[in-house]
């Protein structure tokens, strides 16, 4: 293994996914690329007011920083816990395609994912972005509980 991808979301499976990530890049010497791509629903939030409520979606600035701050962190501890390279970006699109395209871009052998995301409900309507780079990716995949 030369590359392992992590894919990061800010959830606990992601966290743990991407201490696994670290912890085989650390082991085979090998370089470390951190990729997050919101999901636009995970950025939501209900107003309420009165009796009725509203979704109202967050800007793309508020999206974008959260991301940004996201990724920044997931590349710190993955600095702290790897002696090898590490590399991380911020993607826009669907989740499992940027994922997997993410992966054939850098060259991955591996992609590490978290079973379960921040977008649970989400997840159970239209498949888990987990179960969608699992059977589209190219490389193997390693799903982390």
């Amino acid at each position: 293994m030369e590359t392992i991808l992590a894919a990061v979301d800010g959830s606990a499976d992601s966290e743990k996914a991407l201490a696994f990530a670290c912890e085989l890049a650390d082991r085979f010497d090998c370089r470390l690329h951190i990729v997050h791509v919101p999901q636009g629903a995970v950025a939501d939030r209900a107003m309420v007011l009165g009796g009725a409520s509203i979704m109202l979606g967050a800007s793309r600035e508020e999206i974008e920083a959260a991301g940004k701050s996201l990724v920044a962190a997931a590349k710190q501890l993955a600095d702290d816990r790897t002696r090898g390279e590490v590399t991380a970006e911020l993607r826009g699109g669907d989740p499992a395609s940027e994922i997997v395209a993410a992966a054939d871009e850098s060259g991955a052998d591996c992609i590490v994912v978290g079973s379960r995301g921040l977008g649970n409900f989400g997840s159970f309507v239209l498949g888990s972005v987990s179960d969608k780079v699992n059977h589209s990716a190219s490389c193997t995949c390693i799903t982390v509980r």
